[in-house]
């Protein structure tokens, strides 16, 4: 069964992981007025990065913990065993290749996009672009080596928040059609639409 997703566009932003990143560059005037006004919870973001970060705690992957955490939040038809044997490859920048290769959070996030838009590959195409130049404005690079090199390791955890986060926002933005488990409950504050008779 599918739930229609009906969010407000005012309501698509929670506590912002990227505006985090955003904000340590904005202190070095990387990134001007980068901030979020709007803080309102969304329990889907919430719910991802609730079980981002715990799939980090326990060891998981840039790539497999972004994945899992999207694809459970939002839920999906696929096992976790399936999420983490797709995901596996893109870590360390697609195979541990760090220096050339994509952040695995981000192809993580683009995986994501293609599996919630299967019947509008040209919509999943456009979105992969959005979030991609979100993460790159976020991060100022997409390369795993270039966020390792500056940052250590400090900032793969938030990296995996802030493509859950924009990814997450972008499906709701855009309406998409979710297979939704029924522990997900909806922003409190969304009123149901009247039925039509």
């Amino acid at each position: 069964m599918k739930n229609k997703l009906i969010i407000p566009v005012a309501g698509l932003l929670a506590v912002s992981f990227c505006s985090v990143a955003a904000n340590a560059a904005e202190n070095k005037g990387e990134i001007s007025e980068k901030t979020i006004d709007m803080k309102m919870e969304n329990k889907l973001i919430k719910k991802a990065t609730e079980i981002i970060t715990k799939l980090r705690e326990d060891g998981y992957s840039c790539s497999q913990a972004t994945f899992l955490g999207i694809c459970q939040a939002l839920g999906s038809e696929l096992t976790e065993k399936q999420l983490k044997a797709l995901s596996a490859g893109f870590r360390g920048g697609i195979g541990k290749t760090y220096e050339n290769g994509t952040c695995g959070a981000l192809s993580a996030g683009v995986m994501a996009l293609g599996l919630y838009t299967p019947d509008d590959n040209d919509k999943g195409i456009a979105l992969a672009g959005e979030l991609f130049k979100h993460f790159k404005d976020t991060y100022g690079t997409v390369k795993c080596g270039d966020i390792v090199g500056q940052y250590q390791f400090t900032r793969c955890t938030g990296c995996c928040l802030c493509i859950a986060e924009k990814a997450v926002e972008l499906l709701q933005r855009e309406n998409i059609d979710l297979p939704l488990p029924d522990s997900i409950t909806w922003n409190e504050a969304v009123q149901s639409k009247p039925q039509k008779s």
